[in-house]
This record gives C-alpha cells, sequence and structure tokens, in this order.
C-alpha cells in the first residue's frame, strides 16, 4: 500500500485577480503562503518519505513552505504541471469568455468538448500524464507516504482517475480544489481508495490578519 497526501499550490496573485494560469507563473500572495504554513503545520507530526511537486515556481514555492524544517528533497515534475493552455496563460478569465464564449464554456464545464488554443491541452492529456506520475510514484514508494504538491484541474483530472469517472466528469461535477486542501489518497493492489478530499480544517490555523 502507499499513501499520498495530495495538495494544491497556495493562493496567487493571479488567483486574486481572475487571471488564467495554466503553465504561465503568478507569486503567492501573503494568503497563499500562509495557507501553505497551515498545511505544514497540519502535517507536523505526518511521516513522509518522498515529496513531488508541479515544476512551476508557485507549486515549488508551496512546498518549500509545507516541508520548511524537515530533511525532504523535493522532487520537480514537468508532469504536475497545470493544464496547459496555450495564449489564455495570463488573460483575464473574463476577457476569454468574451473573446471565445463558446470554447470558455466547454473548458469549464463540457471538458468531452474541450478544443485547446494553439501550444494548449486536452483534458485527457493532462489526466494521463497526471495519472501516469501517480503510477509510477506508487509503486517506486511502496508501503510509504509520499507529498505530492500541484494545481487544480491536475486534482480535478486525478479525482477523475482515481473514480474512474468519464471526462466529462472533471466540470461541473466534481467539487473544485481549495488552495493548499488536504487530500489522502491509498494504492492498494492497483486499486486507488479516496479517504478525504478537498479538505480544508487546518485553515483554522491561519493568523485572522491573512484571512
Amino acid at each position: 500500500m502507499t499513501k499520498f497526501i495530495i495538495t494544491r499550490h497556495g493562493q496567487t496573485e493571479w488567483n486574486v485577480e481572475m487571471r488564467m494560469q495554466g503553465q504561465s507563473n503568478s507569486p503567492l500572495t501573503p494568503l497563499g503562503r500562509q495557507q501553505a504554513v497551515a498545511l505544514g503545520k497540519r502535517l507536523s507530526d505526518t511521516e513522509i518519505h518522498a515529496v513531488y511537486s508541479s515544476s512551476l515556481q508557485r507549486t515549488l514555492d508551496t512546498t518549500e513552505i509545507v516541508c520548511k524544517g524537515r530533511n525532504l528533497r523535493i522532487t520537480p515534475l514537468d508532469s504536475l504541471r497545470e493544464i496547459a493552455l496555450g495564449s489564455w496563460s495570463g488573460q483575464l478569465l473574463a476577457d476569454v469568455e468574451k473573446a471565445y464564449p463558446e470554447k470558455a464554456e466547454n473548458f469549464w464545464k463540457h471538458p468531452e468538448s474541450y478544443e485547446p488554443m494553439p501550444g494548449g491541452e486536452t483534458y485527457m492529456e493532462l489526466r494521463t500524464r497526471a495519472s501516469n506520475a501517480l503510477k509510477e510514484m506508487a509503486c517506486n514508494h511502496r508501503n510509504e507516504t509520499i507529498l505530492v504538491v500541484a494545481h487544480g484541474i491536475v486534482l480535478k483530472a486525478l479525482y477523475n482517475y482515481f473514480r474512474n469517472q468519464p471526462i466529462s466528469d472533471i466540470g461541473g461535477n466534481n467539487p473544485h480544489p481549495k488552495s493548499c486542501c488536504y487530500c489522502e489518497v491509498e494504492w492498494k493492489d492497483g486499486v486507488w481508495y479516496i479517504n478525504k478530499w478537498n479538505d480544508t480544517t487546518h485553515y483554522e490555523l491561519i493568523p485572522d490578519q491573512y484571512k
């Protein structure tokens, strides 16, 4: 059995501005950093054997904060990066929805029909690369606990994969992961078990001035 603790990066400036991030980067906000601190405190008594992060800076920064004070090596992986958005990256969500109403509608609500911009990728391509990465981790870390830090749509795609759902359910049917949420998943004999998903009870540890 392999245990996974999976989370999304902390809040970023582009999250606040409602910009499409994709594989472009935006710095963590003060609240985003505190979200990571709170998750680190929640995990302080949890033995972690391996740490994997998306290779994007917002996830690496989050991972370093969560693991601060612990002798853990962080392995960055391109396979855990957020969905590639092509020319949408960095644009305001409102502008994308105005310029590409049908494509944007499909992106959020009908992923099975979404056709990406040039340089982008489909939801199935994202799910395949992310799930393959976790399967490899599970095989390489049997009977260990792994921390994985990734992105909102990556987590949605993984949830979809763990539950063996049709790709259409990545849309509005599944909850959107919150920043630095706690997700606990186990892999045993080739089967995935979700113990907890999108839990943010550790937000209580965030100082009031950041909320």
